[in-house]
């Protein structure tokens, strides 16, 4: 599971790194700051999951820390996608 949560993180890695040279060549759109968004989140969850994954192989934590890390990053997901569907059509002008 460690080694996917790895391989998770390079991907979104490679992810952001697109986005990211997107935005320098053409700009900002909701779109595209949506998915900048969502992968910066993904990137968090994959992160502490992989800290939490490796602390529990080295017999240093429990696997209880790895699922409390899951269950309580979800709320993050659906917040994120209140804020694009609230805030981002004003702050975009409605395109």
């Amino acid at each position: 599971q460690l080694l996917l949560v790895v391989s998770a993180l390079a991907v979104d890695g490679v992810a952001l790194a697109a986005i990211a040279a997107r935005i320098a060549e053409f700009g900002f759109t909701p779109n595209k700051v949506a998915a900048l968004g969502e992968n910066l989140i993904l990137l968090v969850n994959l992160a502490g999951s992989a800290w939490l994954y490796a602390r529990f192989l080295r017999s240093r934590s429990s696997f209880g820390a790895v699922e409390r890390w899951q269950v309580a990053y979800l709320p993050v997901y659906p917040v994120w996608a209140a804020l694009v569907v609230v805030i981002f059509p004003p702050l975009f002008g409605y395109r």
